[in-house]
């Protein structure tokens, strides 16, 4: 099941915002504990963080609760609340976002986690401003962290489309950015394999990280 656009927007607009913003980390730590608890009572600070997101609603019995359009995403929400929520409780820094090896390192955090589409809202504006191989590059990577966003999402097709033009760009970019793909790009093809005969989705290669090693 796929988030609706308003939760899945605001949420990677709220998973961004924590890298640089201890507040939006708070207020992801609470979606968070919200999802660990169906009693949100208990931690009336962080409870009171969650209607301002427009998901949520003040409940007499409970303190809050999902609005109602959004309780049935609720499995999803949580799973890439929890996974976004971790990146900082198992980090007391993050890389810095002002430089290309930077964004890339935080782009590998994300997708280490399975939140491609947050890959994807990372690196755009980035792209939009680049030029020559290293856009071609850039889109390569947004491309197939797409295609396996649409994967998990039960898009074969989509993700088939975008894989093999991502694939395609990093290919004609060479070693435009400070990353390593060569390897990986060996196994993103054996990825787009089995998706092109039908086998079981697998599992995505772990996401280059940026030359010199900037995660841990």
């Amino acid at each position: 099941m796929t988030l609706p656009l308003p939760l899945r927007n605001r949420l990677a607009e709220l998973v961004l915002d924590a890298f640089d913003d201890i507040e939006a980390r708070r207020t992801l730590e609470a979606v968070a504990a919200f999802c660990r608890s169906p009693d949100s009572r208990g931690d009336a600070e962080a409870a009171a963080r969650l209607p301002a997101l427009g998901w949520f609603e003040l409940d007499g019995r409970t303190g809050v609760r999902l609005l109602g359009a959004y309780r049935a995403h609720r499995g999803v929400l949580c799973r890439r609340a929890e996974a976004a929520a971790a990146i900082f409780r198992a980090r007391h820094d993050v890389p810095e976002g002002g430089t290309l090896r930077g964004l890339l390192a935080r782009a590998a955090l994300l997708a280490e986690r399975g939140l491609f589409f947050e890959v994807h809202e990372l690196l755009e504006p980035r792209w939009m401003r680049a030029e020559g191989a290293e856009r071609v590059a850039l889109q390569g990577l947004i491309q197939v962290a797409v295609a396996f966003h649409h994967a998990e999402n039960g898009n074969r097709d989509g993700a088939v489309s975008l894989l093999t033009e991502g694939l395609a760009k990093l290919g004609a970019a060479g070693a435009s950015l400070p990353l390593d793909t060569q390897g990986w790009q060996a196994r993103l093809a054996e990825c787009l394999g089995a998706l092109r005969e039908g086998r079981s989705v697998p599992e995505p290669p772990l996401w280059p990280i940026p030359e010199p090693l900037l995660i841990p």
